[in-house]
């Protein structure tokens, strides 16, 4: 079987890793695609090759099996709140194995290489990064952000976005997001959203 893998992976084009069944896209533009992903208990997904890089957070517990080329396995356990970024040429076969299945919101990431692009800075208005959110990440191609107001009674302070960023926050176990583009000023990041994670793509 490891013999066959290889040569699979070596010869035949394969699909990407999106999408598929158990994923549903949330967005997408130019820059990037999100997807809500699950991985069901016994369903394997086909050989696949990720084409992009990407990052992204589990939010659901969980466990499954992955097969590589060659054929070999491994079990990897994921924890809800668990940061990931991968590098595209990523090429596997994935299988849900807990009960409830391991569950992420992934971000991929459509541009080759950061694009250097970063808005200006308005005069008297705070950055993003300055307003008291928690670094999670931070990559040649991302930076990751817990925005998290708790249960702070002042509003969120006015402030700017200098680089295009994907917000996703999570109501009653489901996932929503959002595109912030650079230049962007304002208060809240989303409406009534008082905890989310907050992705600054270079």
């Amino acid at each position: 079987m490891g013999l066959m893998l290889l040569a699979v992976g070596a010869q035949a084009p394969l699909p990407p890793p999106f999408p598929r069944p158990g994923v549903v896209k949330l967005l997408e533009n130019p820059r990037i695609v999100v997807w809500n992903i699950a991985w069901p208990k016994g369903q394997p997904t086909a050989m696949h090759r990720h084409i992009y890089d990407l990052v992204g957070s589990y939010y659901t517990s969980g466990d499954r099996v992955i097969t590589e080329v060659d054929g070999s396995t491994r079990n990897v356990t994921n924890k809800a709140g668990e940061i990931t970024f991968r590098q595209k040429g990523l090429t596997h076969i994935e299988e849900g194995i807990s009960d409830s299945p391991l569950r992420a919101v992934f971000i991929e990431l459509k541009e080759d290489g950061p694009s250097g692009a970063a808005g200006g800075s308005p005069v008297a208005v705070t950055p993003f990064r300055e307003i008291g959110v928690k670094r999670l990440m931070d990559n040649p191609r991302v930076t990751v952000w817990s925005y998290d107001r708790g249960s702070a009674p002042s509003a969120p302070p006015r402030h700017f976005h200098d680089r295009d960023a994907v917000t996703v926050w999570i109501v009653d176990g489901t996932p929503h997001a959002a595109f912030v583009p650079s230049g962007t000023v304002h208060t809240e990041e989303q409406a009534g959203v008082a905890a989310m994670t907050v992705y600054e793509i270079k």
